[in-house]
């Protein structure tokens, strides 16, 4: 990017919208049936660059607070000081996103190029929601066509092994990845690590409170879990900031651009996660196809995926190969700018 366009005047435009989603959408946290969604836009008179983020719930993150960390952002805001104007979060992530694609625009490429990245169809996991052991089933056997499922647990406590065992039984050869949404104990971790081991489950997310590795009580809990089965931290890593902390006690951490503030953060992440040997899972809120396109780019390569964010909303522009994969999203979408109606 030339500096002359680095220090032309930027046109930030904000959005709300709250489509429905096509069915509900529940974890551990509570459920939900539509989706507020942030969309942001950025122009300098000729080029537009877009983004979106439905922000971070269990932080406390609403559109409302995302719209207004937004509001009065000076004209001359560059995505490689955002982190001075904006913390890391939803409203970061969107608008990150769209000096992304204004950069490419600009140099009438893509956001893909820039980074070198060669888009490819990705197994992304599937969510089967948390509910009783039976209609956990039937979700899964509906699903079970797909190349790897995402198990939502965290509820009632005395159900969780039979949950595992039902979604087993539904799927015997499908891929399956484990999230407990923070919600266990370190008791229940110690009894149901060895359970989702014997059922055939790859990866275990999340189970014990965020920012529980501080606790000697968790980190013992963790650590002979790890013996068991392979741990991912999610909600313990929200940020770069982070990652020395639970290093030690996970063997993968999930990467999400509405956690750490962007495509641009997330690269940084990504890599220093790798020099320290951790595996990468990239994931995703439930968001639409312009929030989950820096993400498609940011999962290339990495070791497990999660980005059915769209495919909860009705008539969005992403599609699965016959394979089951996450086909890669249209720069059109996201990716390649746009130019101002009245300039074309």
């Amino acid at each position: 990017m030339t500096d002359a366009a680095r220090t032309t005047p930027l046109n930030i435009t904000v959005r709300v919208t709250q489509p429905e989603l096509v069915r509900p959408f529940i974890i551990a946290t509570g459920a939900r049936t539509h989706q507020p969604v942030l969309s942001v836009t950025v122009g300098d008179g000729i080029h537009v660059g877009r983004g979106a983020a439905t922000g971070v719930r269990y932080r406390g993150e609403s559109v409302e607070a995302m719209q207004a960390q937004l509001a009065g952002l000076p004209g001359d805001t560059v995505r490689e000081t955002l982190s001075d104007h904006l913390p890391a979060g939803g409203a970061m992530a969107a608008l990150d996103a769209a000096l992304w694609e204004l950069e490419a625009a600009r140099a009438n490429r893509t956001v893909a190029d820039l980074i070198g990245v060669d888009p490819r169809a990705l197994p992304s996991a599937f969510t089967i929601v948390l509910d009783t052991p039976d209609a956990m089933a039937a979700q899964t056997s509906a699903e079970s066509w797909r190349p790897l499922l995402k198990v939502k647990l965290g509820g009632n406590a005395a159900l969780e092994a039979a949950r595992m065992r039902a979604v087993r039984r539904a799927a015997p050869e499908t891929r399956l990845v484990i999230d407990a949404n923070a919600a266990w104990t370190p008791e229940q971790l110690g009894a149901l690590a060895p359970v989702a081991k014997d059922q055939g489950y790859e990866l275990l997310e999340q189970p014990l409170p965020m920012g529980g590795e501080t606790d000697p009580v968790c980190a013992d809990a963790l650590r002979a879990a790890g013996d068991i089965i392979p741990l991912c931290a999610d909600e313990s890593l929200q940020t770069l900031a982070d990652l020395d902390r639970v290093a030690p006690l996970y063997s993968h951490v999930n990467i999400k651009l509405d956690k750490c503030g962007g495509l641009t953060a997330g690269l940084a992440l990504r890599d220093a996660a790798r020099a320290r040997g951790l595996g990468i899972f990239v994931g995703c809120m439930v968001a639409p196809a312009v929030a989950i396109a820096p993400a498609h780019l940011l999962a290339q390569g990495a070791d497990y995926v999660d980005l059915d964010g769209p495919f909860w909303f009705p008539d969005e522009p992403v599609r699965l190969d016959e394979d089951g994969l996450f086909t890669p999203i249209d720069p059109a979408v996201w990716g390649a700018g746009d130019r101002h109606a009245d300039d074309r």
